[in-house]
C-alpha cells in the first residue's frame, strides 16, 4: 500500500480525480485491510472486482502493462538471471527507462485497436491473433 500512498501523494488534486484503480481481484486484493483501503483510497473509482465498475472474469484485457511492459521488463530482466537483488532492481530501472516513445506510440494504437474489438463484440470474448 505504500507504493499507492506514494504514488498518490505525489499528484496534483486535478490529476488524482482522475485515477482509477483496476483491481484485478489478485489475492493481495482481496485481504480485508487492503480492500478497505481501496475502497476509502479510489471510493467510487474502482473497476474490477469488488468495484463500482464490474471487470468480468476471463474478460479481454485491454491494460498495457498486463499485455506490454511485465513482458517486456521480464524479457529483458531476467535473460541472465540477476546475481543480487541489488542488480535486479538495477535492471528493472534500466528495462522500464529503454521503452522509447516510438514504443509507447505502438502500445497505444494496440490499445485502440483491442478496445475496438471489444466494442465490436460488444465486451464479450473476442480473438486477439497479432
Amino acid at each position: 500500500m505504500d507504493v499507492i500512498s506514494n504514488f498518490l501523494e505525489n499528484l496534483p488534486l486535478s490529476d488524482l480525480r482522475n485515477v482509477w484503480f483496476q483491481n484485478d481481484g489478485a489475492p493481495p486484493h482481496k485481504v480485508s485491510s487492503v480492500e478497505q483501503y481501496i475502497r476509502d483510497t479510489f471510493q467510487q473509482q474502482v473497476i474490477g472486482y469488488g468495484g463500482c465498475l464490474e471487470w468480468p472474469p476471463r474478460s479481454p484485457d485491454l491494460n498495457p502493462l498486463d499485455f506490454f511492459l511485465w513482458g517486456y521488463v521480464k524479457q529483458r530482466v531476467y535473460a541472465i538471471p540477476p546475481p543480487t537483488l541489488h542488480e535486479l532492481r538495477n535492471r528493472i530501472t534500466d528495462a522500464c527507462a529503454s521503452v522509447s516513445p516510438s514504443m509507447l506510440y505502438n502500445v497505444q494504437r494496440e490499445v485502440q485497436s483491442r478496445v475496438q474489438m471489444c466494442t465490436v463484440a460488444e465486451g464479450h470474448h473476442f480473438e486477439h491473433d497479432r
